[in-house]
């Protein structure tokens, strides 16, 4: 084959590769309208966005903001889907895939035998990580290395929303959605490696590869995002941080997923234009990117519904028993912010299991004192005196 470099195929293919970031601008704008953008939607953001902002839970504020919603004449289901964008906001890495929300219902059947064929690993993984305690044994070496703490700090949502009878209802698939870039581009990045360093001559059998790659890794992913959304912080008191333990795990993967896939991409499209077709090659890449976000979403939707809240309780029920973590209040208060230790862990997930919870209106959230200790240290309230 001719070994120069052909630049108009080589424009081509950039061209079809730009394709999902030019889409996702007028995308963005296309979500804002359909989020709702009316005086009756914004006043409902705002509301809940002021108990996110002072760093409460909106559980005990579920009766004022039903109320609030039924008198600005918005539909259970668009609350929903607003509480939805607000709690799991969308990114530009989510509009480059937002398409594959609307073809989902389809395109997972056309998915489903990825899918099935990977439900043994899922089993798998999750046997070692949550059966055999490898993650949690994990989590506290960690601890014990890096002079780490991991505490608990619950995030606004938490026990909040309103549950949909509907399953397919769009909000749910917002909340599952959340995770879907890290798989998806994790599947790209898999291919990616496989098509570099194998360099077969069969497509056939260099994706059978990439897709036996890519579920070994997606049930990791799924197992290790399902276990952290117990609402846990790393505490590193020698820089003062606090990071959540998802938002941990990510910063790891993007930066990782992210630059390896841009220069792998960049490096197979130069050899494809030397040697073969770029235009079929970004085509491919367009076309596996949309199948991983798929299948990535039918994952997360599948394994959330199915095992989910299942290895979320054991998770925690290990955190308990071996880190004995501390559930701290992260609340601002009239421009003050207020770290303080309120409970245990265990004693924090039983108050939010509680059914009914004790309800508040936002004459309660205004009226709340600049600081109950009055400038002084506040007292270990798990402290026996």
């Amino acid at each position: 084959m001719d070994s120069g470099l052909d630049s108009t195929e080589l424009f081509w293919a950039l061209g079809i590769l730009s394709i999902p970031i030019l889409l996702a601008l007028p995308m963005r704008l296309a979500w804002r309208l359909f989020i709702g953008v009316g005086h009756e939607e914004s006043q409902y953001r705002n509301s809940v966005r002021q108990i996110i902002d002072a760093g409460r839970q909106v559980a005990p504020f579920r009766t004022t903001l039903d109320d609030l919603a039924r008198s600005l004449h918005i539909q259970p289901s668009k609350q929903r889907l607003i509480e939805a964008d607000l709690f799991h906001p969308l990114t530009l890495s989510h509009f480059l895939l937002l398409p594959t929300i609307i073809i989902f219902p389809l395109a997972a059947i056309m998915a489903l035998p990825i899918i099935l064929l990977g439900l043994p690993i899922l089993i798998l993984i999750e046997y070692i990580f949550i059966k055999k305690k490898v993650l949690i044994r994990i989590l506290k070496e960690m601890e014990r290395i890096l002079h780490w703490q991991v505490i608990h700090i619950p995030k606004p949502h938490r026990g909040s929303m309103g549950k949909s009878e509907k399953v397919n209802e769009f909000s749910n698939h917002v909340i599952h959605f959340n995770y879907v870039p890290q798989g998806a581009f994790l599947g790209l990045f898999a291919w990616q490696i496989v098509h570099w360093v194998l360099k077969l001559d069969s497509w056939g059998l260099e994706i059978a590869i990439s897709a036996v790659l890519y579920i070994i890794l997606l049930g990791a992913l799924g197992v290790l995002n399902t276990a952290f959304e117990s609402d846990l912080v790393f505490v590193d008191p020698a820089k003062g941080r606090l990071v959540p333990v998802d938002q941990w795990l990510e910063s790891i993967l993007k930066p990782v997923v992210g630059i390896g896939l841009l220069f792998l991409i960049g490096r197979n499209l130069i050899d494809e234009a030397r040697t073969d077709n770029p235009v079929l090659f970004a085509l491919v890449v367009i076309g596996l990117l949309y199948l991983a976000a798929i299948v990535g979403i039918a994952y997360k939707w599948g394994y959330s519904i199915w095992r989910g809240s299942q290895v979320r309780e054991t998770f925690e029920k290990h955190i308990i028993e071996y880190l004995k973590p501390l559930s701290y209040d992260l609340t601002r208060t009239r421009g003050r912010i207020e770290f303080i230790a309120q409970m245990t862990m265990e004693e924090r997930l039983a108050k939010i299991a509680e059914v009914p919870q004790k309800q508040l209106s936002f004459a309660d959230l205004q009226s709340i004192p600049r600081s109950e200790n009055n400038g002084s240290i506040p007292q270990n309230p798990l402290k026996k005196t």
